[in-house]
């Protein structure tokens, strides 16, 4: 065998691999990537409950505690717009960031159908 056979065939293997090393490379950034997402998902509901309900538990105990005419006036015409406004705007941003996953689910999707266009094309 040449030596310019050989550089062939090694070109050849290395070629041959290449899929291996795509798909090893490309496979640990997904799972990367997922774990890291759904960590952040888990972290945000965790401390939104946390959150919620310790402000929950203050509000109750300011209005036991104020069980009178005037606190309860204050709960109502200061606190309740603020806690509507305030879900309103946490569920404007909520259907921002589902549109997003939406959009980036989309691309993929598109992305996948010209991949197996361009296999079918390749080698059919």
């Amino acid at each position: 065998m040449t030596n310019d056979s050989k550089d062939v065939d090694d070109a050849i293997e290395q070629y041959r691999r290449t899929c291996s090393i795509i798909f090893g490379r490309t496979s640990s950034s997904q799972l990367r990537y997922l774990q890291s997402s759904i960590d952040v998902q888990q972290s945000l509901l965790t401390s939104c409950d946390s959150t919620i309900a310790k402000q929950i538990a203050w509000l109750e105990d300011f209005a036991k505690k104020k069980n009178n005419n005037k606190s309860m006036n204050w709960l109502v015409s200061i606190l309740e717009p603020f806690l509507r406004s305030y879900s309103a705007a946490v569920e404007a941003s909520m259907a921002m960031i589902s549109i997003s996953y939406d959009i980036a689910s989309n691309q993929l999707e598109s992305y996948k159908k010209i991949v197996d266009i361009t296999n079918k094309s390749y080698f059919s």
